[in-house]
């Protein structure tokens, strides 16, 4: 009792650890370990785990540990996906900070799935998506020893299994270069010395004092936490990509990581394979899985299918519409929209493979859009050649790939094509009746190119061609100056809208109302053109407030863009730039541009 009064909690949980390692090992009940509270802000994240077919939400706190919630399941998650409400590291989550902590199972004690906090500006996640998956990035790789079992293959092997070296020559970084054609490079994170072990060859070795039977989620936050520690920085700041190689008993299955995020998890020697570091590393990309049928994995035209426990094969990449949404070739990629602008009856063109990216003049992935319902259809032609020889099906046809219009969300493989062969896709852009069909008209080895043509047939009339001539333009008469008042006309209103009806334009000026960011009860507090939101902040005692902002389309709960840029910085460890990104914030809101 007298260690419980005087000990950090961090230490009395090492000594819970240390006694738990010696029980286990003779066959003794495991002692509890008491439970804490959340005291830090939430990102939800979520945790794809391989070969088990299911996600899991996570709260990750600015000091990089992960806490499961355990309210929500697939379902909810994979809904919410779809949804576009949840994107895996953008959004935060509305949870108390006194809300307990399972610390034998690293999950928060909650009964209802938590209420979502977002900001939408898709100009910046663009931006954030292109820096992401291209560019030089830092590959950090944490070999872990647990006080009764050790990672089977040494820091030497590791870093060639990921780096590549002397008899190894498919790896990591070799496959990421070819697929990309040099857009996504992985470096080794240079050399640092910590405080009791060192990183050398992009690899550095992390004992945590607990054996593998506390589970996957306690080790690796512990392992984090060690980090922290011995180089002052976490997981988010000390590498682009950090990959924890876990002994064998810690962890079920073949790994996890983070999507969109920055860590994935291994199963020891599974570490060493090319293809399920190429799966979970792609789950940090944002991409989720390849399935077809009714089989979430059974797309084996890319990585994001079934992984291979080789450490050299197979030599293959992406499925065109992960290679779409990563955005490599969007100078060679091209969209239609069937039906729309310009659209006229058919469409044909030459589509040649991603691995004749540099010397085509063709397009090598194209995109079909169906706004109406938000499942979009790619097409790539899967040549087996050189990086992409290892490749196990639809060898060297035309697929057709299907994908909810958000990044993250699982794609399915719908049709190969041969020559000669094609696929309908029925009620499209959900106009029932309306078919679009796609013709492979030709395939030439030899050149590496495929003729494909696509035909959208309406159940009306077709549209009229446009004339072979344009007419002659009218005169264009001269426009009337704009009135120099700001005020609306009595007659006509805004826009030619009436005055008199339910959606004014205009409302009656208030003294006394709230403008962006002061303080709100109700919406009625605050200015026409602002709403009161509900927002994170540091300086109220429950850690949200009500502030008034401006309203934006299609608006929700949304949190400031400065909150997420500081959550980040501070995951990094860098403040250095919140208060020129706050004012930058100001000026967008008072500017009406909700971020």
């Amino acid at each position: 009792m007298k260690c419980i009064r005087v000990c950090s909690p961090k230490v009395f949980l090492s000594i819970l650890l240390m006694l738990q390692s010696f029980r286990l090992g003779r066959g003794q009940e495991v002692p509890s370990i008491p439970p804490t509270t959340l005291d830090e802000t939430c990102l939800a994240v979520v945790k794809d785990i391989f070969s088990e077919d299911r996600k899991e939400l996570l709260c990750q706190t600015p000091s990089g540990m992960f806490y499961i919630i355990p309210s929500v399941n697939n379902r909810w998650i994979d809904e919410n996906m779809l949804s576009g409400e949840l994107i895996s590291g953008e959004v935060f989550m509305d949870i108390p900070f006194d809300t307990r902590v399972e610390r034998e199972t690293q999950t928060l004690v909650m009964t209802e799935p938590p209420k979502l906090l977002y900001y939408q500006n898709p100009s910046r996640r663009l931006h954030r998506q292109l820096s992401r998956t291209t560019g030089d990035k830092t590959v950090l790789v944490v070999r872990v020893s647990a006080s009764n079992s050790d990672v089977s293959i040494d820091e030497r092997d590791l870093s060639k299994s990921v780096f590549g070296g002397s008899n190894d020559f498919v790896n990591l970084k070799s496959q990421f270069t070819a697929c990309s054609h040099g857009k996504l490079n992985f470096q080794k994170r240079t050399d640092m010395n910590g405080l009791t072990t060192n990183i050398r060859d992009g690899v550095v070795t992390i004992r945590v004092n607990m054996p593998v039977q506390v589970g996957s989620n306690t080790i690796v936050n512990e392992v984090s936490r060690t980090i922290e520690e011995e180089f002052g920085t976490t997981v988010d700041g000390i590498a682009s990509h950090v990959m924890y190689c876990l002994p064998e008993g810690a962890l079920s299955g073949v790994g996890y990581a983070i999507m969109n995020g920055v860590l994935s998890v291994y199963n020891n020697e599974l570490c060493t394979s090319v293809s399920t570091q190429m799966h979970e590393v792609g789950h940090n990309l944002n991409l989720g899985h390849s399935g077809m049928g009714s089989d979430e994995y059974g797309d084996q035209t890319g990585v994001m299918g079934y992984s291979y426990k080789s450490s050299e094969t197979p030599k293959m990449c992406f499925n065109a519409a992960k290679l779409f949404q990563l955005r490599w070739f969007d100078d060679k990629s091209v969209s239609y929209t069937p039906g729309q602008n310009s659209w006229v009856f058919n469409r044909s063109f030459t589509l040649a493979s991603v691995v004749d990216y540099p010397t085509t003049r063709s397009f090598v992935l194209v995109e079909i859009l169906q706004p109406n319902i938000r499942l979009n259809y790619y097409i790539g032609f899967n040549v087996a050649k050189e990086f992409n020889s290892g490749v196990k099906q639809a060898m060297n046809q035309v697929v057709v790939y299907e994908k909810p219009w958000i990044d993250g969300n699982d794609s399915w493989r719908v049709a190969d094509l041969s020559q000669g062969h094609r696929h309908t896709i029925s009620n499209f852009n959900g106009v029932a009746g309306d078919t679009l069909t796609i013709d492979v008209l030709s395939i030439n080895q030899s050149a590496g190119e495929a003729q494909v043509r696509l035909e959208l047939n309406r159940v009306g009339p077709p549209p009229t061609r446009p004339p072979t001539k344009p007419p002659t333009r009218m005169p264009t008469p001269r426009p009337t100056p704009r009135p120099t008042r700001t005020t609306p006309s009595p007659t006509r209103g805004v826009g030619g809208r009436n005055p008199n009806s339910i959606d004014k334009p205009t409302a009656p000026a208030n003294p006394s109302c709230k403008r962006s960011m002061e303080a709100c009860e109700t919406t009625d507090d605050c200015c026409f053109g602002y709403s009161c939101r509900r927002i994170s902040s540091d300086s109220s005692s429950d850690g949200f407030t009500n502030v008034c902002r401006t309203v934006a389309k299609n608006s929700k709960d949304k949190l400031p863009r400065t909150q997420l840029y500081w959550w980040k910085r501070r995951l990094r460890g860098d403040a250095s730039a919140e208060m020129s990104q706050e004012l930058a914030d100001e000026a967008e809101d008072a500017n009406g541009d909700e971020a």
